[in-house]
């Protein structure tokens, strides 16, 4: 990945949200499955794909589009973090919070050591300048990194790591 699409990276995870969508193709839709009337005549349901990358997220996990059009943002900015790569780098603040506008770089920074390391936990940490234990604990608060982590590992013939 050059330099210019690093720095897209970057600025990407850190737009607005009303920034963000204006990038992105927003298709609407009913929503499938339990959840009443309002769910199944409404097109409450969202799918965000970012033009230029071709990444794309989908939520109807509410009846309102609204909050699912949020959600849908929340894991774009997710995909983006784990999908673009760039050369790893240390990360030298103490680790955001979840639902913190800075989570999704560090996200960044740990896939692309993961990625760089072939998903070796340890190799990953040893270049993110931190322990693998701390490395874990960190990784074990996000379920979805969580889970996308395990499917590279299996990918490579690796176990899947358990996230106490």
């Amino acid at each position: 990945m050059s330099a210019e699409q690093n720095i897209a990276r970057r600025q990407l995870l850190l737009l607005a949200d009303n920034e963000l969508l204006q990038l992105c193709r927003c298709d609407t839709m009913r929503g499938s499955g339990p959840g009443g009337q309002k769910r199944n005549k409404t097109e409450s349901a969202v799918r965000l794909t970012h033009l230029e990358s071709g990444l794309s997220s989908f939520d109807d996990q509410t009846r309102s589009q609204h909050q699912n059009r949020r959600r849908a943002l929340a894991k774009l900015r997710r995909e983006i973090a784990v999908n673009m790569h760039e050369s790893p780098q240390p990360w030298t603040e103490p680790r955001p919070a979840l639902k913190s506008p800075a989570y999704p770089l560090w996200l960044a920074c740990v896939f692309d050591a993961l990625h760089s390391a072939e998903f070796s936990l340890a190799k990953a940490a040893a270049l993110l300048n931190t322990s693998s234990g701390k490395l874990g604990k960190d990784l074990a608060r996000d379920p979805a990194a969580c889970q996308t982590i395990n499917q590279e590992r299996q990918k490579r013939g690796l176990h899947p790591l358990r996230w106490n």
